[in-house]
């Protein structure tokens, strides 16, 4: 079980002849409402490093737990310490650590698994049935001065990499299995929807694998401009071809007609799914409010890919649909071509939406969903920050102090800003 990665129940000698100052944490204790105060000092275990921890960033399932609670049916129990993309500094390590010294820097490795459960036994450790996870119900987050974990769990961080930078890896590792998931690979086409962190993120783990398009799309007005001028350090090009504007699909019925635009995207655009069981769209039959939605979904659908230059290849070899939106799921299988790869990683409130299974049969569409990140990313995401092939500098655009920490969740909440830094050791007296 996880409990027994925290064995000691004692503070080690090597800790409490430091006379740290006060373990301040954002501690999350209603709905919307942060109280900054001390916690507990975490014990250091004897496989484990003692971390000071340096500029976390808040991450959308931080916001969803401020603002809502909970995210897709996880309720928080208040209170909680909030947070779990972050770097720190060694500044005690455990009694049989022998990889860290005092004055590392490392990245904080979130995700805690047991190690022993059939999931981790078969390398399924996002999915470990006995997860612990900085932030999540039943754990503590790393929005705090201080943070300990096992040191197989804080990777060094190279020295030219910025403390800003390295509290944005976390993610830029779930980029990592994003592209491993839904199998990026050189020349082919992308399409995504969401143009937040893990959005630009994707995009840009997909430029350094050599896509040949990219697209995006976003309904937030300032997403999709800052999504346009986001910069490859590579080309010093923009790193998305295309990026949309969207709102709301109609919900009025519309019938497709035959060798129509949207008809170059529906299931028998290039004539496959025509088979056995095949339902005639054409008949009279009951339109459901997601049949028509549906048939929405591919009329603009098609317009897009007709002004991405992607009508003729009737669609985008891969789709990542990083918001939870149910008009962006309908867009996404529409824009998918036969045989194409859908991922969902977007995070809701809402645990069912309508979604059109009978066109993923009929496109044969490989349909996946996403948990985190796996064991590998963490270094391959340092590898990339390290090479320069990714750039995260630029979706840095607000930092706080720890005391402030409402002011950066409220930032975050606003809109305005993509990635918003707290400064955890910031606004103290020591």
């Amino acid at each position: 079980m996880a409990e027994l990665h925290f064995l000691n129940k004692v503070q080690p000698p090597q800790v409490t002849s430091l006379n740290l100052p006060p373990n301040h944490s954002c501690n999350l204790v209603a709905k919307r409402k942060i109280e900054v105060r001390p916690n507990d000092l975490p014990i250091l275990q004897p496989d484990g490093v003692l971390t000071s921890i340096c500029s976390p960033r808040i991450c959308g399932s931080d916001l969803h737990n401020y603002l809502a609670g909970g995210v897709g049916g996880r309720p928080v129990k208040y209170p909680i310490v909030m947070g779990h993309e972050s770097s720190g500094e060694v500044v005690a390590v455990g009694d049989l650590v022998k990889s860290h010294k005092i004055g590392d820097r490392v990245a904080i490795e979130p995700g805690l698994p047991c190690r022993r459960c059939i999931n981790c036994k078969e390398g399924k450790v996002n999915i470990c049935l006995d997860m612990r996870y900085c932030g999540a119900p039943g754990s503590v987050g790393s929005l705090s001065r201080y943070f300990a974990l096992p040191a197989d769990m804080a990777p060094h961080i190279p020295e030219h990499v910025t403390w800003d930078e390295a509290g944005c890896i976390q993610p830029l590792a779930v980029g990592v299995q994003i592209g491993k998931r839904v199998d990026l690979r050189p020349h082919k086409t992308l399409a995504i929807f969401g143009c937040g962190p893990i959005g630009l993120i994707t995009a840009a783990v997909a430029h350094a694998y050599s896509a040949r398009k990219i697209i995006a799309f976003d309904n937030n007005p300032t997403r999709v401009e800052f999504a346009k001028k986001y910069i490859s350090p590579l080309t010093g090009k923009p790193i998305i071809d295309h990026v949309f504007l969207i709102g709301e699909l109609p919900t009025e019925s519309l019938k497709i007609q035959p060798n129509g635009l949207a008809h170059k995207l529906a299931e028998d655009g290039s004539g496959a799914g025509i088979g056995d069981g095949e339902i005639n769209d054409h008949e009279d039959h009951e339109e459901t409010l997601g049949d028509r939605k549906w048939e929405q979904a591919k009329k603009v659908a098609a317009e897009y890919a007709e002004i991405a230059g992607l009508l003729d290849e009737e669609g985008v070899d891969r789709v990542v649909e990083a918001t939870g939106a149910e008009d962006c799921m309908l867009l996404g299988i529409a824009i998918a071509k036969q045989g194409g790869n859908y991922l969902a990683v977007g995070l809701s409130h809402i645990q069912t939406n309508n979604f059109p299974t009978l066109a993923v049969t009929n496109k044969e569409i490989n349909v996946m969903g996403i948990t985190r990140y796996t064991a590998s990313c963490f270094p391959s995401a340092l590898d990339m920050l390290s090479r320069g092939v990714v750039d995260l500098k630029q979706l840095i655009t607000k930092t706080f102090p720890l005391t402030k920490s409402t002011d950066a969740f409220e930032a975050v909440a606003a809109g305005g800003d993509m990635k918003v830094i707290v400064k955890n050791q910031e606004g103290f007296d020591n």
